[in-house]
């Protein structure tokens, strides 16, 4: 960890993707920047939904000291309510409870962390909860060849939203969507799950559709997770029927931005207003990235939401 070099002024390149969302930060060393330049990071962070830096050493403790500029850091052994043991790489390499490991490597025989190598569904990271994760990054510490997969998609919902028909604006207002904790990110069945239960009567929070962001005041689609969700109010049929509309509109490759992962690259991104997803990759490559996210809120439907400008990034680039 860097910590006798001084502090980084503002004077860094924020280089907007050719994408519906992200920005590139050039000539910016993360483990030594000053509040100044944190908040125009930050700025640049609620503009740009998701921002890139590339070529940066962050060891754990660095990215412990990110992510508590963003806010207060928040465990996933707290987020899951229970034991995270099964997860070896924070006692086996003393790693800080604020990292958890996305790897499909094993160490004696043990998994170091989550999510393995298979492809990784479209989610918003812990969209079960009643106050999902606000800012959320990734650290790359090795990650496969190129060729060998392993991309992560990212998706802008306040584009989504934007480009969402009038009529249907209008049949969303108001709904709510409950997510229950059933199916993990990559489609395996949660502890005492059961898929016959009846998903109107598992517990899980109820989140709007229409969710404005409390620091940009602006509207996007928050659709959590597609399994485990139901429509409040509804008969299944017509549950699944609006799910799958919503679904199908939102997950359109012109909302997207896809990252192709390199050693030392950071993406911080507002899982807030995104979803993402993940390839599956070359089971004989390892890939190991730290992660580290900070609490959120409630999400909210404001009552003028219908009428409230659209976010700078909502408009899709054509060129």
């Amino acid at each position: 960890m860097t910590t006798a070099a001084p502090a980084q002024r503002a004077g860094f390149q924020v280089v907007p993707m050719k994408a519906a969302l992200g920005a590139e930060i050039r000539g910016i060393d993360l483990t030594r920047i000053d509040e100044p330049a944190f908040q125009e990071l930050h700025k640049a962070w609620l503009d740009h939904v998701l921002l890139v830096f590339r070529g940066q050493s962050l060891d754990a403790q660095d990215l412990v000291s990110l992510v508590r500029r963003f806010g207060t850091p928040v465990t996933s052994s707290n987020l899951h309510e229970r034991s995270l043991d099964e997860r070896a790489a924070n006692q086996l390499y003393n790693l800080p409870p604020e990292v958890t490991v996305v790897s499909n490597v094993k160490d004696g025989g043990k998994s170091i962390g989550i999510l393995g190598d298979g492809e990784v569904v479209w989610h918003s990271d812990f969209s079960f909860k009643e106050r999902p994760t606000a800012a959320r990054m990734l650290v790359a510490m090795e990650v496969p060849p190129r060729e060998a997969g392993g991309k992560t998609l990212f998706l802008n919902c306040y584009a989504a939203y934007d480009a969402m028909p009038a009529d249907l604006k209008r049949r969303v207002s108001g709904i709510t969507v409950k997510q229950a904790n059933i199916i993990d990110t990559a489609m395996k069945l949660r502890p005492g799950a059961s898929l016959s239960d009846d998903i109107r009567t598992v517990p899980g929070p109820s989140h709007p559709v229409i969710s404005t962001h409390p620091e940009t005041g602006c509207n996007m689609v928050f659709l959590g997770r597609r399994h485990g969700s139901y429509v409040n109010g509804r008969s299944l049929e017509e549950s699944e029927a609006l799910l799958n509309e919503l679904w199908a509109h939102c997950t359109q490759q012109r909302f997207c931005y896809e990252h192709t992962w390199a050693v030392g690259d950071v993406v911080v991104w507002d899982n807030r207003a995104t979803l993402h997803r993940r390839d599956a990759f070359d089971s004989m490559s390892r890939r190991v990235l730290y992660a580290a996210q900070v609490e959120g809120h409630k999400p909210y439907e404001a009552p003028d939401a219908l009428g409230r400008p659209a976010h700078p990034r909502a408009k899709l680039l054509t060129s």
